[in-house]
């Protein structure tokens, strides 16, 4: 191996450092690198900001109670949107109840999300909703329905279901 072969690697690793620090020590560098990075924010175009974490700083909670002949609802407020995140309950009836289904307006369109009931354990045990993820976003100022689906119409058991969000603001 010749001696140049040898310091080739280093020969082009110092040239290449050179070129590196010429560009950033350059006034035209940083021209065009100001170029690319500018930004100008006006009202009509203002800077976008994180808020904090809704969940935490706007949590929502709440128990409602449908049965078979009677439906339960919450009211979103005008100025907020809900965004539920978990549906639980329970049941002690006679094991026809097979789901509770949840009914919100999202972006002005009808939507709806089944939640079923397990299995008893006993014929004494209650009746727990199965887990399952939940993300319904409900518009500001709707109603948030929720059925209780059965197959007898007597079945005069109750339900409770917990629902739990937060709210995030309506624009």
């Amino acid at each position: 191996m010749t001696r140049l072969q040898t310091m080739r690697p280093y020969l082009i690793g110092a040239g290449c450092a050179c070129a590196v620090v010429a560009l950033v020590l350059s006034p035209q560098a940083h021209a065009i690198a100001a170029a690319f990075v500018s930004v100008t924010n006006t009202s009509a175009n203002p800077v976008p900001i994180s808020a904090v974490d809704e969940r935490v700083t706007r949590p929502y909670g709440t128990r409602v109670y449908p049965n078979v002949r009677s439906y339960a609802s919450i009211t979103v407020p005008a100025d907020k949107r809900l965004v539920i995140t978990s549906v639980t309950g329970f049941n002690n009836g006679n094991g026809s109840l097979s789901d509770i289904e949840v009914s919100v307006t999202s972006s002005g369109t009808a939507m709806g999300q089944r939640f079923p009931f397990g299995a008893p354990q006993s014929a004494t045990s209650l009746r727990y909703l199965q887990s399952q993820g939940a993300f319904l976003v409900a518009d500001a100022g709707s109603t948030v329905y929720f059925f209780a689906n059965d197959a007898d119409y007597n079945d005069s058991a109750g339900v409770n279901v917990d629902v739990k969000g937060y709210y995030t603001a309506a624009n």
